[in-house]
C-alpha cells in the first residue's frame, strides 16, 4: 500500500509527497489505452448508421424536445468513449432515438391533438408595427432581443414589421408588410399561427389601421402612435389567450 507523507513548511503551506499524488497511470493506462479507439469507433459508427439510414428529422432541432435529445445523444456518446459500458451506452442511444421517433411520428400523424404536448405554439412578439410588451414580459423577452432579430433580418424599423414570431425551436421569424404586399397572395403560413390569427381578428373587430406610418405628417404619425398604444393592451390580451 502506498503511503503519503505530509510535511509543514515555515510559511504554513502543507506539502504532500508520495507516489499517490502523481502516478504513472494518470498519463498512461495500459489496460484501457485502446478503449476510446475501439469502443468509441463502434459507438460512433452505430450512431452514424442510424442517422444516415433514418430521416433528416432525427437531427433537426424542430422542437425543444429534439434539442434535448440531441444534447443527450452527444453526452451518451462521450460517456461510451470515456469508458462507460458499450452495450449499456448503445441501449441508451437506442432508447432516446426510439423515443424521439415515436413522439415525432405521433405529432405528425395527430398534428393538432398531440403536437402541443411536445412543443409550444409559435409566439408572436410583434404585430403590424407594434411590440407586444405584455407577451414579451411574460416570456422574458427584452426589446433588445427583438431589435437584434430585426437587424439580422435586415429590418430598419419596427413599423416595417407585419409579424414577428418566435418559433418553437427558439428562432425568430420576421415578416414585413412589404413582403406581404409584394407577394400578392394570402399569408397562409401566418394564419396557421393561432396568435397571429387572433390578432388579425382583434384588429378587424376594433378597426385598427394597418398603415405603416411612412409618408405621413408628424401629426398623423402621432395619432397613429397613440392609436397603437391604445390598441396594444387588446392585442396583448388576444395573443395571450393562445400563447
Amino acid at each position: 500500500m502506498s503511503s503519503v507523507t505530509s510535511t509543514g513548511s515555515s510559511n504554513g503551506t502543507t506539502i504532500i509527497s508520495g507516489p499517490d499524488v502523481i502516478q504513472k497511470t494518470d498519463f498512461y493506462v495500459k489496460a484501457g489505452i485502446l478503449h476510446p479507439i475501439v469502443v468509441g469507433s463502434i459507438a460512433v459508427i452505430a450512431l452514424f448508421s442510424y442517422l444516415r439510414l433514418g430521416s433528416n428529422r432525427s437531427v433537426a432541432p424542430i422542437t425543444v424536445f429534439d434539442w434535448v435529445i440531441n444534447v443527450a445523444l452527444g453526452s451518451t456518446l462521450a460517456g461510451i468513449v470515456n469508458g462507460n459500458s458499450l452495450v449499456r451506452g448503445l441501449l441508451a442511444l437506442a432508447t432516446m432515438l426510439g423515443f424521439q421517433y415515436i413522439t415525432s411520428t405521433l405529432a405528425s400523424r395527430f398534428n393538432q391533438r398531440l403536437a402541443w404536448v411536445f412543443q409550444g405554439p409559435p409566439l408572436v412578439v410583434a404585430f403590424r408595427g407594434t411590440m407586444l410588451t405584455n407577451i414579451m414580459k411574460k416570456h422574458r423577452i427584452s426589446p433588445s432581443d427583438v431589435n437584434a432579430a430585426l437587424r439580422q433580418h435586415g429590418v430598419l424599423n419596427i413599423c416595417q414589421v407585419e409579424c414577428g414570431i418566435i418559433e418553437p425551436n427558439g428562432k425568430f421569424s420576421i415578416f414585413t408588410t412589404k413582403q406581404l404586399e409584394d407577394a400578392g397572395v394570402d399569408a397562409d403560413v401566418l394564419t396557421t399561427v393561432p396568435a397571429y390569427k387572433a390578432l388579425c381578428e382583434e384588429e378587424s373587430r376594433t378597426g385598427r389601421s394597418r398603415s405603416t406610418g411612412f409618408g405621413n405628417s408628424d401629426e398623423e404619425r402621432g395619432e397613429m402612435r397613440r392609436g397603437k398604444d391604445q390598441a396594444s393592451p387588446n392585442m396583448d390580451s388576444a395573443a395571450n389567450e393562445v400563447s
